[in-house]
């Protein structure tokens, strides 16, 4: 079975960037926005082929995946973390459980906001120049966090135009 970073890290960056789209679809409608499959492509296809006029759905993605990241920032506030101190610290020491059920359900929370966080700011920065999560993505660039540290290291690299 092949390592999932090494397909982050080797998929045409089109076909990534509509497949983290897709990953964000639900985050995106629990903030209002729906993307279809049709605007993804067009979004993604505006963004590396830089012809014509923005997609309409281009503003309402971009949008969208700030709400997203906004809303997952806040999630782990409630836990007492930001997001690169949730990065960094094992779930043994975030407090507040304790039960194993209590456990799991606030290591998925954690994980959840985690991961939309990276795929919104990721997005954002690509799709929008969203430039507020650049330091997220150093972040995550700089370490040793599997796909995450790919997908940052791949956005980072496109806008920079070394992709």
């Amino acid at each position: 079975m092949p390592n999932p970073a090494e397909t982050f890290e080797t998929l045409p960056f089109d076909e990534l960037l509509v497949i983290l789209l897709k990953q964000m679809k639900r985050p995106l409608e629990s903030v209002g926005v729906q993307v279809s499959d049709d605007e993804a492509r067009s979004v993604v296809r505006y963004q590396i082929e830089r012809r014509g006029d923005a997609p309409e759905a281009l503003a309402r993605v971009v949008t969208g995946l700030i709400e997203a990241v906004e809303a997952s920032e806040q999630a782990l506030a409630t836990l007492g973390l930001t997001f690169v101190e949730s990065l960094d610290t094992p779930m043994d020491n975030v407090p507040g459980w304790e039960t194993t059920a209590e456990f799991l359900e606030l290591a998925n929370e954690k994980i959840n906001a985690e991961l939309r966080i990276t795929l919104g700011a990721a997005l954002a920065l690509t799709l929008g120049n969203e430039q507020r999560y650049v330091p997220y993505l150093e972040h995550l660039a700089a370490g040793d966090y599997g796909d995450e540290t790919v997908i940052a290291r791949r956005m980072l690299d496109f806008v920079r135009g070394q992709a």
